[in-house]
């Protein structure tokens, strides 16, 4: 199934372990469904073109498939396709893009 939202809103899966480094350098796996973080870390896998404006214009996202976001934990609608979990955000709900040596 492709997804083929419209407009300014991102799909994002969900990363629901995630891999932490301490400033020590000790890695230890975080299960971030169940996490007291108020943020969460997923991957976009489908934009829409951009945000519409009243003219008609569309202004290109900055989002693009495959950046690694980073979002607040209650903000978004969710979906699930049967196999795996996603949430629909507005781009303006985006906190930040994790650029760099994410993993």
């Amino acid at each position: 199934m492709n997804l083929k939202p419209l407009y300014e809103k991102i799909v994002v899966e969900l990363n629901d372990k995630q891999e932490i480094k301490s400033s020590t350098g000790l890695s230890y796996t975080k299960n971030m469904s169940i996490s007291a973080n108020s943020t969460m870390v997923g991957t976009v896998v489908a934009t829409g073109e951009g945000r519409l404006l009243s003219d008609g214009t569309i202004i290109p996202l900055k989002v693009k498939v495959g950046d690694k976001v980073v979002f607040s934990k209650m903000q978004g609608d969710n979906y699930n396709d049967g196999n795996k979990d996603y949430t629909i955000l507005s781009e303006s709900m985006i906190l930040l893009i994790l650029e760099g040596d994410n993993d």
